[in-house]
């Protein structure tokens, strides 16, 4: 691989003529041996990328088994394919420069060290693998983090693994209004609004309904509880009062969704 400047000396201190270290796409060299996408031109395509990444192994791409991904739920569709959301049990490789004092490498137990288990993630069909090119890479990554590729066992189809950055509520006015929110929310996330997925909530149990709307309230726990502030090292939202209580209160006309509207619910609230 002397385009990336590597070298395999024979003995097992592999060095890399770039660095004159083992530096990360070293590491990540070594460990060709133990995974396959079963795709010699995809295997080629993550290794290649591995092996340009010296000393920031955030930005190099992973193949990641299927079975380190759970809770894998349909969420939209777009123009390469569906879009699913997942839960990445090992999480993302640390995001640690080579020269800093704490490494992403962990020479203590030879593996990456990591950020975030159990980290949402979006799973992204390619449906047409032979788009992967490095351009393509860094359109994704424009807008994405990209994390690494996966394979469907049962379809068989290669999906990107990405940031958890889609969401939607299934109705197109409700997303823009929710998104409309938290664009105007510049240093107070308090006032902000989010989509909460229906599964963060538990013991959902019914309270109360109102003769005059028919409206129904529910009280239930929310497992993520409520937006603090912006955790930088775990690139996510730090959260407060997990599993809190909240109330659930049914919109029997979505359309009531204004801005006025909501004022009226936070001063009644």
């Amino acid at each position: 691989m002397d385009s990336f400047g590597v070298i395999k000396p024979s003995d097992a201190s592999q060095i890399c003529k770039k660095c004159n270290c083992i530096c990360y796409a070293m590491r990540f060299q070594q460990n060709f041996k133990n995974w396959t996408s079963d795709n010699d031109n995809i295997d080629k395509f993550i290794q290649d990328i591995q092996l340009s990444y010296h000393g920031n192994a955030k930005e190099a791409l992973e193949w990641i088994p299927h079975d380190r991904l759970y809770n894998i739920k349909y969420i939209t569709k777009d123009e390469l394919g569906e879009i699913y959301r997942a839960n990445w049990i090992d999480g993302k490789i640390g995001i640690y420069a080579y020269c800093e004092g704490k490494k992403s490498w962990d020479n203590k137990n030879q593996n990456w060290r990591r950020q975030q288990c159990n980290m949402f993630v979006n799973l992204k069909s390619l449906n047409t693998p032979n788009i992967l090119t490095l351009e393509f890479v860094n359109k994704i990554k424009i807008e994405h983090e990209f994390y690494g590729i996966t394979q469907d066992p049962e379809t068989k189809n290669y999906m990107m693994v990405l940031n958890n950055k889609y969401w939607t509520s299934g109705n197109n006015d409700i997303d823009k209004f929710i998104q409309d929110t938290q664009l105007s929310t510049h240093g107070n996330i308090e006032k902000a609004l989010e989509w909460v997925s229906y599964d963060r909530f538990h013991d959902i149990k019914y309270i109360a309904k109102n003769e005059f709307d028919n409206i129904l309230v529910y009280r239930a726990n929310w497992i993520d509880g409520d937006i603090i502030s912006w955790d930088s090292e775990n690139q996510n939202w730090k959260r407060t009062r997990c599993n809190m209580i909240v109330n659930l209160k049914s919109l029997n006309t979505p359309n009531n969704l204004t801005l006025e509207f909501v004022k009226k619910v936070y001063a009644s609230s």
